[in-house]
């Protein structure tokens, strides 16, 4: 496999893969200029194209947790009476989000930037004589599996989407009326399918686990057939994973560690979002978000910060932290607690963080629960800059689609040893293994444990929508929240089959007068 320099480190140069306009408009190459009339020539331009083709994943990144995980009952918010300035994302997860909410566009608009990079590329590389087959199989395979992603992505969240699979060469090209759900799967799994051809096998170096490969194409098309409830192609694609060399990480508080990030000490990590502290704009700042609102971090992150209006985002329900055992290490590397007290003007001032595990209240002393799954010290000494990656696909999740797939083809036996390795990891011995082979128990529990093992990876929301239980599940659990969060309104939680698909921006539907908007919302 050919050698590619880190990803974030040639993101500046993105956007030379950005779709051209029409060649009417521009007739001349200025030398100087990256365009499509001098780029797209050598090997370089075109890796420096799919690295731009990768960019948008944090983008996406960035704003996923607000869709996937606080949309569902692993998650809520930290309101913040002072500054309502973020009822926008908080509605999101009562489901009383609009057409215009900012954090669902910035989503679709980063997954058509990906998409529109990698069909530039593809549009130019098949007629490219300077590149050796074996790089051309590569980039294909890479740019593939990146707007199977994509589409993917936008598929799960806002149904069927318009359907661009060229170069955008001129206005008509770009509005295009909406796909159907089914042509867009197809799509997707054909992408994949032709990316795991031409990708080769993870071999664990640097920096791989921000690349795609076999164990990437296979494990995604896994998780497609899987959301189809199509688990008989599903389970050959996620047996191969287990061929390519991954394990699992013996700590499981050491995976999300960004010591840990390199593909050669963390075999676990299949696919993650690369993230970079550093000047150049393509740090991670997930840990700011999820702490409480405070006005100083010092006691909390090592550096002085002010997360009033900025975090409390992603805390923990109840309902989640209920349902880990005890010796269950996964709880204490997911879940902490912040201590302090507030001040005059009931703004809370942290003293600092202690274990949830076995957590007993202290008199006169506020504890604020947060996601700990991203805390690592010391942060580095620039604010909102951390060199924290997002996990998409990892090991621990194979083995649980994998135990998944067997148990609903019929052999729930067979799923139990892939099951069980995950709760060996969690409790260090086998006295917490799972004997049942009653295909309903085994269904049930498999679904507590990718709680419990994937707890704020932003699987949750997708996961009850693809067993069903989103609507009764969380019409549930709005019950309960109304009753225990008086500043939740009547109207919140009012979860309806339309309410399992986000609107499609008004941005766009206003951009594109092709565009039919998702039943249940208005523009």
């Amino acid at each position: 496999m050919k050698n590619y320099k880190y990803i974030s480190g040639l993101c500046v140069i993105a956007a030379v893969a950005f779709s051209s306009c029409s060649k009417d408009f521009l007739t001349l190459y200025p030398e100087g200029n990256l365009n499509e009339g001098i780029f797209y020539k050598t090997p370089r331009d075109f890796q420096l194209a799919v690295v731009g083709a990768y960019t948008p994943l944090r983008d996406i990144a960035n704003n996923a947790f607000w869709m996937d995980e606080m949309r569902s009952d692993n998650a809520t918010f930290d309101y913040y009476a002072k500054d309502r300035g973020n009822a926008a994302r908080e509605n999101i997860s009562t489901f009383m989000d609009e057409t215009t909410n900012g954090v669902t566009q910035v989503r679709y608009q980063a997954a058509y930037t990906g998409i529109g990079r990698a069909n530039a590329i593809l549009d130019h590389l098949g007629g490219n004589t300077s590149l050796t087959d074996s790089l051309k199989n590569l980039i294909a395979g890479e740019t593939k599996a990146l707007r199977g992603h994509y589409y993917f992505d936008l598929v799960r969240n806002f149904g069927g989407v318009p359907l661009l699979l060229h170069e955008v060469q001129q206005v008509s090209d770009a509005y295009l009326p909406r796909a159907t759900e089914e042509e867009v799967y197809t799509q997707v799994i054909n992408d994949l399918k032709d990316a795991l051809t031409l990708l080769p096998a993870p071999t664990f170096k640097v920096p791989e686990t921000g690349r795609m490969n076999k164990g990437v194409a296979a494990t995604e098309l896994a998780m497609v057939y899987m959301q189809r409830k199509d688990y008989e192609n599903a389970l050959p694609l996620l047996q191969s994973v287990t061929t390519m060399g991954y394990t699992l990480m013996t700590n499981f508080n050491a995976i999300f560690n960004p010591a840990n990030k390199s593909a050669d000490v963390n075999k676990e990590l299949i696919f993650d979002v690369q993230y970079q502290s550093g000047t150049t704009g393509q740090s991670s700042s997930f840990i700011y978000r999820f702490i409480p609102h405070m006005p100083k971090t010092t006691n909390v992150l090592g550096v002085t910060f002010n997360t009033t209006g900025y975090g409390g985002w992603n805390v923990p329900t109840d309902d989640l932290m209920s349902l880990f055992e005890p010796g269950d290490s996964r709880f204490n590397a997911s879940v902490g607690i912040v201590e302090g007290t507030l001040n005059d003007a009931q703004d809370f001032e942290a003293s600092g963080v202690v274990s949830a595990v076995g957590y007993t209240p202290k008199p006169g002393i506020v504890a604020k629960y947060f996601c700990k799954k991203y805390y690592y010290l010391p942060v580095p000494d620039i604010n909102q800059n951390t060199d924290q990656n997002w996990p998409l696909y990892r090991y621990g999740e194979v083995l649980l689609m994998l135990a998944e797939c067997l148990n609903e083809t019929g052999k729930p036996g067979d799923a139990l040893p892939y099951f069980n390795q995950i709760r060996v990891r969690a409790f260090g011995n086998t006295d917490h293994n799972i004997a049942t082979t009653d295909p309903v128990q085994l269904r049930t529990a498999i679904a507590k444990e990718r709680r419990r093992e994937l707890a704020f990876e932003n699987k949750r929301w997708q996961d009850l929508i693809r067993t069903g239980q989103a609507i009764s599940v969380m019409n549930a659990y709005g019950v309960i929240a109304k009753q225990k969060y008086p500043y939740l309104l009547p109207q919140s939680f009012n979860v309806t089959p339309e309410r399992l698909l986000y609107p499609i921006p008004q941005r766009e539907m206003e951009l594109n007068k092709n565009l039919i908007q998702n039943p249940g919302y208005t523009n």
